[in-house]
């Protein structure tokens, strides 16, 4: 069932199917995406790695007037949500 969209041409598998066959799936993936949902929810999405996509991910720039008023400096807490990007 192929329709105009994208998506819904994409491989559909179960999170059951992607346990039974993992590597089968991930080696899938490197043609095209492929769908992972639960009890036909849409979960995740499996495609090739990219460099390009990971290290291309700039940290979002903050408004700091917009960031609530705290008695505390600030730092280290901006500095573990960094790192946890």
């Amino acid at each position: 069932m192929c329709h105009a969209c994208h998506i819904g041409c994409m491989k559909t598998i179960s999170i059951r199917e992607l346990h039974a066959a993992t590597g089968k799936h991930v080696r899938a993936a490197l043609l095209e995406p492929v769908i992972i949902t639960e009890r036909g929810r849409r979960m995740a999405v499996i495609k090739p790695f990219s460099e390009a996509e990971v290290a291309g991910m700039p940290f979002p720039r903050r408004r700091a007037e917009r960031l609530p008023a705290v008695g505390i400096d600030t730092t280290l807490l901006i500095g573990e949500d960094r790192d946890g990007r």
